[in-house]
């Protein structure tokens, strides 16, 4: 490993380096590291120009919070921040890298991602954040963004509750039905079975202090993701190069990233106002096939009756509102609204939240990450070479 990529501990020093060298070549990034009174690795935080500017003018408001064991020689702990942009991808917002797993390392990563939107202009702290039980999360997240809101990943819970002797097929369907439910008919038809099945594991569903049923979320996030599935999709690609000196692994990011957002960067120009993207397109292309199934009658006054089935789902247009909520925990029209939108002669597109057309996928990629130069024509730099942790 030494003979191919260099020792573990020649590329600390360079660290300080490299965070100003991502500055200059991407103005406006946040980069930095932070080091010991010993001039010992501490802590890494970084989060390029291209990423905040996309995330605060597109994407949906909810952040993705997951943590992965390094295996070099000197340990440690990367911590990410990804988010979903409008075609249902992962869109890595920042990354660092952390000494150990505690309730110092997940605040400092906070601070800085809170100082990270303050520096562009942002001062929300009501943001969701979904993650898995991971030590110091909750405090952290009470201290430096007391207003957010936090999703707990449904798998996690899942585990825990499989951990704690509730199994078997019987809860596994159960289970998902409510974390699944749109709306509370269908949650508490599934928990009083889960009660009558066990009443311990019903107490302990019903304690949960996260948000971890798609009814429970707030609706103006538009973003039904109840596990942290897409998050484990970035630490997948992360794993390559994991058990790497830590320069080599923060370029592999950061190249990924940039790849990734390049294409994006091209694919975004020339999206029409009215353009939806990809996956926006295809559930609506599923839902309209299901709607054929649908009977809609008009109520007047800008409501309808959709029968689907046996079961019946008050509709109305005006302010959105739909009997399975199906619609508003998505962002895009359900088979039932489908129904009476085709009804009245309507386009679905103009129903569809705007975190799914061109103008916000556009503001999500109208900037890219730019190229650094190779280590060995870097200038020099009066900063500190440190050690080590």
């Amino acid at each position: 490993m030494e003979q191919l990529h260099g020792g573990f501990a020649e590329f600390y020093p360079a660290l300080p380096k490299y965070v100003e060298m991502i500055k200059s070549t991407n103005p406006v990034s946040y980069a930095l590291v932070i080091w010991t009174d010993s001039l010992k690795f501490k802590a890494c935080f970084i989060s390029f120009a291209a990423q905040v500017r996309g995330f605060l003018g597109g994407c949906r408001p909810i952040i993705g919070i997951d943590g992965a064991h390094l295996s070099g020689y000197y340990k440690g702990i990367m911590l990410t921040a990804v988010a979903i942009d409008g075609n249902n991808e992962i869109f890595v917002l920042a990354y660092g890298i952390v000494d150990t797993e505690s309730i110092d390392s997940r605040t400092y990563f906070f601070r800085n991602l809170r100082c990270l939107f303050a520096q562009y202009g942002s001062q929300k702290d009501d943001w969701t954040f979904i993650s898995d039980k991971m030590r110091g999360v909750e405090s952290a997240l009470s201290e430096v963004f007391p207003r957010a809101t936090r999703r707990i990943c449904c798998q996690h819970l899942y585990s825990n509750s499989k951990a704690a002797g509730w199994s078997g097929t019987i809860f596994h369907k159960l289970f998902w039905i409510a974390a699944n439910a749109y709306n509370e008919y269908v949650f508490g038809k599934a928990m009083l079975k889960i009660k009558e099945f066990d009443a311990a594991s019903y107490d302990y569903l019903t304690n949960v202090e996260e948000q971890w049923s798609v009814h429970m979320f707030d609706r103006t996030v538009c973003c039904d993701h109840n596990t942290t599935n897409f998050v484990e999709s970035f630490n997948a690609i992360t794993k390559a190069n994991r058990d790497m000196p830590m320069l080599i692994l923060l370029e592999a990011v950061r190249n990924w990233c940039m790849k990734r957002m390049g294409f994006r960067f091209d694919k975004a120009v020339g999206m029409e106002p009215n353009d939806l993207t990809e996956h926006a397109k295809g559930v609506l292309a599923t839902r309209t096939d299901e709607s054929r199934f649908c009977h809609v009658t008009a109520a007047g006054g800008g409501e309808f009756k959709v029968r689907d089935g046996h079961v019946k789902f008050p509709v109305t247009l005006e302010n959105m509102t739909y009997g399975c909520e199906k619609w508003q925990g998505s962002g895009i029209p359900c088979k039932h609204g489908l129904k009476v939108i085709y009804n009245q002669r309507l386009d679905p597109k103009d129903f569809v939240s705007p975190f799914y057309k061109g103008p916000a996928y556009e503001l999500i990629y109208g900037d890219h990450i730019h190229p650094m130069t190779d280590p060995t024509h870097w200038p020099s730099l009066d900063v500190p070479e440190i050690a080590p942790p």
